[in-house]
């Protein structure tokens, strides 16, 4: 291990927890390395943002004199540098051979496994399925039985969370009461947010999704024919898929209540910038997904798995939220959603490039790619929408769950 000038791994997350009187920092690793967490004083937190693989432990001992006044002796900080290691938590030769070995078997496995069974939901198949028909109980505020009751609706577009099922599951359930009395469809198109960067800002998997309740089959032939229009790898950041949570909490519905459906997971990461520039990878990609469709014999239903606005210390946010700012952020929330029930995905954009999405909507790639693919064809309407703290210090995550049907149903 390479002590001498500690590097930090990207893709970690640091949220602040109050002990006591103490705010600590809790590390957490988004790209799925280790499951763990390391919990840091307020004095290592400082010692941890100078690991940065330029500064050398003498540095780090400078900086944290300067900070606090107190000397820190070289075996106290090895001993945090082993602890991030052992997680790890730094870039290094250990993290890096590690990272390919998870790649490696993530590719050999046929299947894209369950990668929260037994911790974002129940592992066990009976436990699982009363767990998701409980959802849809009036009574916890979802939307009745989950039966068939075809309308005859044409959906084109679904909007549904990927919040905590634990917090947001009636509002998943009101999403799939409205695919339940559509018009049978074939394939859902799932537009997953990445919660990490992709290069080429989509990534796309042949993999079936295994579930509690069985696997969820892709469907090879959109899938084959995307690839073909598509003028770029859709699979060059296919490892993102190993641990996203964005599509594997849809497939679970799926799995229950319409298994004949097949999927076609295509995660999605990018900003307001790239939407300000039209970037042409989002455009060509578009321009893909409409002419696939179009040309698809099944019927097909983009369903954007999306969260909405994220507000508070866990966000970084200075100050606490309280009761008028989840007003205010609902009316915010309400004015973008006005966007995307008119099928304005021009009008959606502004909104969130003004605001330069200040309010963290982390489901604003998948939403601007339906809105651009369904673009003069679909109106919406707003199905359900709440919001759920997520820590102490009142953070909050805001969803919603939406139906575009085709214009004139």
């Amino acid at each position: 291990m390479d002590t001498e000038q500690p590097k930090l791994r990207n893709h970690l997350m640091a949220i602040p927890v109050r002990h006591e009187k103490t705010v600590h920092v809790v590390l957490q690793d988004q790209e799925g390395l280790s499951r763990e967490t390391v919990i840091l004083s307020p004095g290592a937190y400082f010692l941890v943002t100078l690991m940065n693989g330029s500064n050398t432990l003498v540095d780090i001992q400078a900086a944290y004199m300067r900070q606090f006044g107190q000397i820190l002796f070289r075996e106290e900080l090895e001993e945090l540098i082993g602890r991030l290691d052992a997680h790890f938590f730094l870039e290094n030769d250990r993290s890096r051979a590690y990272r390919e070995q998870i790649a490696a078997e993530f590719r050999s496995r046929p299947r894209r496994q369950a990668f929260l069974a037994g911790s974002g939901y129940e592992a066990d198949p009976d436990k699982l399925r009363a767990q998701l028909l409980g959802f849809f109980s009036r009574e916890l505020g979802g939307p009745g039985d989950a039966e068939l009751h075809r309308s005859g609706k044409k959906l084109l577009g679904l909007v549904a969370p990927h919040i905590d099922l634990r917090a947001g599951g009636p509002c998943f359930a009101h999403a799939y009461k409205a695919l339940l009395e559509a018009a049978p469809v074939g394939t859902c198109i799932i537009l997953g947010t990445g919660h990490e960067p992709l290069s080429r800002y989509f990534a796309l998997t042949r993999k079936d999704f295994e579930t509690p309740l069985g696997p969820v089959a892709v469907d090879t032939v959109f899938v084959d024919e995307l690839c073909l229009r598509a003028p770029f790898d859709l699979f060059i950041d296919e490892l993102a898929h190993r641990r996203e949570h964005t599509i594997e909490f849809q497939t679970l519905f799926l799995r229950l209540l319409l298994p004949e459906v097949r999927i076609v997971p295509i995660l999605c990461s990018f900003g307001v910038e790239e939407m300000e520039e039209r970037v042409e990878t989002i455009v060509v990609m578009v321009q893909a997904l409409k002419e696939t469709i179009k040309a698809h014999e099944r019927p097909v239903c983009l369903l954007a798995s999306v969260d909405l606005a994220h507000i508070g210390p866990r966000y970084g946010d200075s100050s606490q939220p309280h009761s008028g700012t989840v007003r205010e952020t609902a009316l915010a929330d309400q004015r973008l959603l006005e966007a995307v029930g008119a099928g304005d995905a021009d009008a959606f954009a502004s909104i969130l490039i003004r605001e330069r999405n200040s309010r963290r909507v982390c489901g604003l790639p998948p939403l601007y790619t339906m809105l651009k693919v369904l673009e003069g064809r679909a109106q919406g309407e707003i199905l359900h929408y709440t919001s759920a703290e997520v820590d102490p210090y009142h953070s909050f995550v805001s969803f919603t769950a939406m139906a575009l049907y085709e214009q004139g149903n």
